[in-house]
């Protein structure tokens, strides 16, 4: 697991994508570390990276190695947590959105990032019991507009659909949107600017 700790009163919790912990995720890890919270990013895989020219490979290796049931070690790592800091969030990209989106039922978790998580939407029964934003790519495999319908019924969600691909965010990826990825951070940071005031 990746840490950045400075003894600070909130922690992150940071899901990468079906790649691994790759540059993409430790640009992600060290810029919300400077932020002034400290970050947890477990290496989901257990292996060395993927890379995005093996996408196939690194999606089967996902599904079939470790699956969206990875959700129980990130509360378990949430809820230890909880024990030191103030207050707990998770950020997630991809299958790390998936993966953080099923942890929004846990109510020690004081907020939950979403980024292109396009599974999400075999989690629909899901209820959220902390706040959660959901960015969605518009250009995605899925009928994005159908699942932000059903999602926008449920409490504590908040959501945006950006006009780009899936990966959008990631400056090393075919799929990067420089635009809306800068558009994303604006949302992000508002969402975790309004979650982290101490008490």
């Amino acid at each position: 697991m990746t840490k950045k700790e400075n003894n600070n009163k909130i922690a992150v919790i940071v899901l990468h994508e079906i790649y691994g912990v790759n540059k993409f995720i430790e640009d992600i890890c060290a810029e919300y570390h400077m932020q002034g919270v400290d970050i947890f990013c477990p290496e989901i895989l257990q292996e060395s990276c993927f890379q995005y020219s093996e996408a196939t490979e690194a999606y089967n290796y996902f599904i079939n190695e470790i699956g969206f049931d990875y959700y129980s070690e990130i509360e378990q790592l949430l809820e230890k947590l909880k024990l030191t800091y103030n207050k707990v969030f998770i950020i997630g990209f991809s299958v790390g959105a998936t993966i953080a989106w099923r942890c929004c039922e846990n109510k020690k978790c004081d907020g939950i990032i979403c980024c292109y998580g396009s599974r999400i939407r075999d989690y629909l029964q899901v209820q959220p019991s902390c706040p959660v934003l959901l960015l969605f790519a518009g250009q995605d495999s899925f009928d994005v507009d159908n699942v932000i319908v059903q999602l926008m019924e449920k409490s504590n969600v908040e959501i945006y659909k950006l006009q780009a691909s899936h990966g959008f965010m990631d400056r090393y990826s075919d799929y990067f949107n420089e635009e809306q990825a800068q558009t994303s951070k604006k949302y992000i940071n508002n969402f975790l600017k309004r979650y982290t005031e101490i008490d």
